[in-house]
């Protein structure tokens, strides 16, 4: 069964051919998964860790599962062989162009990677979850993946359920129905305490405030099934699997999650929540460097804030600029609102630029870092200090505004040196930058790479945790997934 008449029915390649004669031959052409009759008691196992490779990260369209019930047992073992060892190679070096949205060419892992496999008294599926990359973030992710398919059901049933102030007869009977599927409710479950507690720990794990109220994003979490939040987690799992190394710094922006976080020799320094674009008005996803911290900005109003925005405003009161710090110019001189008639001036042809002067009232708030972009975005201060404490923060126009920044800009700058040299600014600087309360430019001597990135599924050392897919980008590459 090993000959060419016989495997190029399977529409195996002739590398892929000459492995699997040289795997068996190692082994004297003995058997791994099969006796004369029936799978081995490994032989079962391994057909049920196929089975569910999507509690590994692995889509199951990547593998496929011989037909047990035809009981030819010699092509049974080829078969998982071969799948097992598709499954260590996607889970060693990923099974996706996520940058094309196409599945990479499957292959045979390397012959030595399947060792592993043979050792009797390790079950299988902790040999798979041992491949992958070393990353401690991968190795959360990926066991609480596990853990979270083996202990709920992946129900693929999709709900409409509306929030309790839109439809308070319904939304509470259909969330309990929803929690019930999702694995979160026992069917005998019918005192409203019980769903009320079992809600909220659904809002946990779904990044959601918990307080047991079906709202307007909870229950868009409850509307998604369970089997396409654990499809985000493989698409999120494979980003994981092939980025690449981490610098010795860098700031990483997780959009769906609203965290920003600052690393530095191997270790987080800092944490920060922040509130990103509106779904109309998108944060993009971005690998730049900051290079500068600039504290007390002007800010420059985009040309649609103020032609769409800012316009209407001064149409009716043409002291708007002055009462908000803002000052008016065109052609670099600045003009005097009161002296314009705005009523004539249209939102397609505005010909002036807007700058707001530095000052807390700001629309950057007193400090914002810099990094060059396509797209005019950056990080910074917020004078609407109350947005941090909402779960869903998607306010912005594009910006992300940062909560605590100036601590940030801190530790970034008592970490800022460039071989044996140090930035004459620290930490205690800044402070007394902010004391002036007027505008200034620190120049990093080492400019701190930023990545702003979009994964809705994440995992820490406690849970996995499944974000909205706020921008719904996640939705072609599901569609591609289960094609």
């Amino acid at each position: 069964m090993l000959q060419d008449e016989y495997l190029d029915a399977f529409g195996y390649s002739s590398d892929e051919k000459q492995w699997l004669r040289e795997f068996y031959a190692k082994r004297k052409f003995s058997p791994l998964w099969v006796n004369d009759s029936c799978l081995t008691e490994r032989g079962i196992e391994l057909q049920k860790a196929i089975g569910h490779s999507l509690w590994f990260g692995i889509p199951e369209n990547r593998v496929k599962n011989p037909d047990f019930e035809t009981n030819i047992f010699v092509r049974d073992e080829i078969l998982l062989t071969a799948n097992a060892s598709f499954m260590v190679r996607d889970l060693d070096s990923g099974f996706m162009n996520l940058a094309e949205k196409k599945y990479n060419n499957r292959s045979f892992s390397p012959q030595d990677k399947m060792h592993k496999l043979l050792k009797k008294g390790i079950p299988l599926d902790s040999i798979f979850l041992q491949r992958g990359p070393l990353d401690s973030t991968y190795r959360f992710f990926a066991t609480h993946l596990y853990t979270h398919c083996k202990s709920r059901p992946l129900d693929k049933t999709t709900f409409k359920i509306k929030p309790q102030k839109e439809d308070s007869l319904n939304s509470f009977k259909d969330t309990r129905s929803a929690l019930i599927a999702k694995g979160y409710l026992s069917e005998k479950a019918k005192d409203s305490l019980n769903i009320v507690e079992a809600l909220k720990v659904f809002q946990a794990q779904n990044g959601l405030k918990p307080d047991g109220k079906v709202g307007k994003y909870t229950a868009l979490a409850l509307n998604e099934s369970s089997y396409d939040k654990v499809l985000r987690a493989a698409l999120n799992l494979e980003k994981i699997r092939v980025k690449e190394k981490d610098p010795e710094k860098f700031i990483r922006i997780n959009l769906p999650e609203y965290r920003l976080r600052y690393y530095a020799h191997d270790s987080l320094k800092s944490v920060h929540n922040i509130v990103i674009g509106k779904t109309e008005n998108q944060t993009p996803e971005l690998n730049s460097k900051i290079r500068n911290i600039v504290v007390f900005p002007f800010w420059k109003v985009p040309y649609s804030i103020a032609s769409k925005e800012i316009l209407p405003d001064l149409k009716r009161n043409s002291g708007y600029l002055e009462k908000h710090n803002y000052k008016l110019y065109r052609n670099k001189t600045e003009i005097d609102a009161h002296q314009i008639n705005w009523r004539k001036i249209k939102e397609n042809t505005f010909p002036y630029t807007i700058i707001q002067q530095p000052g807390p009232s700001n629309s950057l708030g007193i400090i914002k870092f810099e990094f060059f972009n396509d797209f005019s975005v950056y990080v910074h201060d917020t004078p609407s200090k109350s947005l941090f404490s909402t779960d869903v923060r998607s306010y912005s126009h594009g910006c992300m505004r940062c909560q605590n920044p100036v601590d940030l800009g801190k530790m970034m700058l008592d970490y800022d040196s460039l071989g044996t040299k140090r930035n004459d600014l620290t930490g205690d600087s800044l402070d007394s930058l902010l004391l002036l309360k007027e505008n200034y430019v620190i120049r990093l001597k080492s400019q701190v790479p930023i990545f702003i990135e979009y994964s809705t599924v994440t995992a820490d050392t406690d849970r996995i945790i499944f974000w909205l897919d706020i921008y719904k980008r996640d939705e072609e590459y599901l569609k591609f997934l289960k094609n």
